[in-house]
């Protein structure tokens, strides 16, 4: 009699704990299809071989983002620009986008020089991630470290549309930038 009594709970037991489990999953179940319907878009180019020039080598805009494995915020800014709408599609537009795991090589190829993970970081001033880089062609026109909102992402890169910024020197292009941030109020 003991053991039915034991088997007995034990199959109650176990029907208690797989409706728990159900109702558990359900949530994340509705959470998943919402976020499948939305549209995402890969905007990014392989990080194989990153051209920041077009195929006459002359200068292009180009977006680099370096992020790294287990990184957050590198995965949301990541989210956000390829997340189908109005920032993903200008930066389709307007920009050679590139996204950089530095968790994953040792080395780059960047307009035909090959980068180790050390000179990579020296170069582009990563001292973590996500770190944002806004190239024209060979001229980095701005580093900017951590994240940044999908807002302020895309004022800066239609600032930086403006060609007569890329002949002056990065304090004055930084002070403009911050005025710009000030009047749009981002």
């Amino acid at each position: 009699m003991k053991n039915i009594l034991i088997i007995l709970s034990l199959v109650i037991f176990s029907a208690c704990t797989q409706q728990e489990k159900k109702n558990i999953i359900m949530p994340i179940d509705k959470v998943k299809q919402q976020d499948t319907a939305k549209e995402y878009i890969d905007i990014f180019i392989s990080d194989d071989n990153i051209s920041t020039k077009d195929n006459k080598g002359e200068g292009r805009l180009s977006l680099l983002l370096f992020g790294a494995d287990g990184c957050s915020a590198c995965a949301a800014m990541k989210k956000a620009l390829t997340e189908k709408g109005t920032l993903s599609s200008f930066v389709k537009e307007n920009y050679l986008p590139y996204y950089t795991n530095i968790s994953r090589k040792n080395s780059w190829n960047i307009n035909g020089k090959i980068y180790s993970l050390a000179e990579i970081k020296e170069k582009f001033m990563i001292l973590g991630t996500p770190t944002t880089v806004i190239m024209y062609g060979d001229e980095i026109l701005l580093i900017y470290p951590g994240y940044i909102a999908q807002e302020r992402m895309l004022g800066t890169l239609e600032f930086f549309l403006d060609k007569s910024l890329y002949s002056l020197d990065k304090n004055v292009i930084s002070e403009r930038l911050k005025e710009y941030f000030k009047d749009k109020n981002i």
